[in-house]
Parts: C-alpha cells; structure tokens; sequence
C-alpha cells in the first residue's frame, strides 16, 4: 500500500480537479459525502475513526473544494469512476469504502462495478432505492411542530424539495433550515454541529441533476447480488429520508451485510451517537473476513 501522509491534496481525475483530504493512520478508507453538492467537511471529525482508520474524504466532482464536471457529469457511474480512478492514483489495492447518503450510493455503483477495488463497504444512511419505502416525509418531519423553528424549516424543505432555489446561495439558505429536521432531536450537539457547517458551500448543478433525472428512476438492487465485500450497513432509527426500510431492503439483497440501527440518531449518527459510530466502524474494520 501507498504511504499516505496527512494533507490536503488534488487530483486530476477523469478531465475533474479533485480535492481530497487525508488524515489519520491504520488501513486505508475512502470517505465519500452526500448531498450530492454537499461540501465534505460536513463530516465533521469523522467521530474520530481517524484514530484507527486514515480517512480519504473526497470533496466529490462538483461540490465542496473540487471542480465541476463538464457535461453535466454527475450520474452515479460518474462519481464511482472518480473513486476507482483516486484509489488508482494513489496506488491503493483495496482501501474500505465508506458512503454517506447519496455517497452511500455512489459505494454501492462502485462496489458492484469494481468488486475487487474494495476489501469492505460501509453503506451509511443510505438507500438503493426510493419507491414505496420513502413513505410520508412530510408527516415523518411534523413530529417537530412545537419547534420554534418549525414553520420557517418546514416551508425550506418543501422549497427545496420543489426546486426553488436559483443559485448556489440560494440553496445554502434553504439547507440552514431544514437541516434541523435531520437530527432525532435539535438539541445543543445538534445545533453546534450546525453551527460549525451551516456556512459551508452547496452547489445546485448536482443536485438539480440526480433529483430530476436519477432519483426519480433510480433502483440498484438488481445488482447489489454483485457486491463481494463485506458490508456494514448503518441507519438512524429517525432518519426521515433514508429510513430503516430501506436500510432493511440494502442487507436483503447484499450477500455479505449486516444491520446496525442507531436508535436515538437520524441522518447523523456520527454526530448523535459518536461513541456507537467509532465502535461499530472500528468493530466492522478490523472484524476478521
């Protein structure tokens, strides 16, 4: 395996400027945010798995410190591809994958598209597919309503929801709202977690094109039977957009998974419950295959 020494660097990967940042010692894992358009500091400090784990967090094309992609280039296909090619670049045989909501995605192309790229997979508040399992969301996000911040977040979820957002700003604004219905609770962790993120940059072009034209048809689960590496799946209990359903349906049809369910957590158990995090990852990392 390569030497990796903290830092942050950039990478000319598929005609994209990448920017990726490593910190941390022991077996390589490639971190791969969500959104997509979301910047990758949004993972905080990782629950500090760096302290067993040397964290790869990819800024993906479009998002955060890295370029956009030319062509509108944001497909699944077009984020595993940059994964294979960073893990090439860096002379890495097979680091662990770990994806976070839409990057939960991205593993999931990636790990049945480049089986033996891997040595595991973490699958982290994710989903293969939407369908019947997303449920009400709206009904799901009304358990908050005695919130003070209630109506103002609710009206920029929808907003978002809708595509009501002309710029990357406009985008933000609307994210610093609804972010609060993420979380189990709002409560003083979640709130200086948002504090600390809420100023970082989103950028629309991503997201405008996975929400109009992927999501909507997007099902993996006929090749998750391709997937050969070890898998930890993880999933809040209260997370309203990638929910335990479909947590559920991933380890059905994943030959090798397993199920952590974090139970006072919603989209951010790494922030919610950091001591379960660190433990179920360093547990699944060093588990022997």
């Amino acid at each position: 395996m390569s030497q990796l020494t903290p830092g942050d660097y950039d990478a000319l990967v598929n005609g994209v400027r990448l920017h990726y940042t490593i910190r941390g010692s022991g077996p390589a894992l490639i971190a791969h945010s969500g959104g997509p358009g979301m910047d990758a500091r949004g993972w905080d400090d990782f629950a500090r798995i760096d302290e067993f784990v040397t964290v790869l967090a990819l800024h993906p094309r479009g998002s955060g410190l890295s370029d956009p992609a030319p062509g509108d280039a944001y497909g699944l296909s077009d984020y595993a591809a940059d994964v294979e090619a960073l893990r090439l670049h860096l002379g890495l045989s097979q680091p662990i994958l770990m994806g976070w909501s839409h990057g939960g995605m991205v593993a999931q192309q990636f790990a049945f598209t480049y089986p033996d790229s891997l040595s595991k997979l973490i699958l982290f508040d994710t989903s293969a597919y939407f369908g019947e399992f997303l449920g009400d969301v709206e009904g799901a996000v009304k358990e908050f309503k005695d919130q003070p911040w209630f109506e103002e977040s609710f009206a920029a979820l929808k907003k978002e929801w809708a595509g009501e957002y002309q710029t990357d700003d406009d985008l933000a604004q609307l994210w610093a709202h609804e972010m609060k219905f993420y979380f189990k609770r709002f409560d003083a962790r979640a709130q200086a977690y948002h504090q600390r993120t809420k100023d970082l940059p989103l950028r629309i072009a991503p997201l405008k094109r996975f929400n109009e034209r992927e999501a909507p048809v997007m099902d993996l689960r006929p090749r998750l039977k391709d997937i050969r590496a070890p898998t930890q799946v993880i999933v809040g209990r209260h997370d309203f957009i990638t929910n335990v359903a479909m947590a559920e349906e991933m380890v059905k049809h994943i030959p090798n998974a397993r199920l952590e369910i974090f139970e006072d957590s919603g989209h951010f158990a790494h922030i919610e419950e950091p001591g379960k995090f660190h433990q179920v990852v360093k547990q699944f990392v060093f588990e022997a295959t």
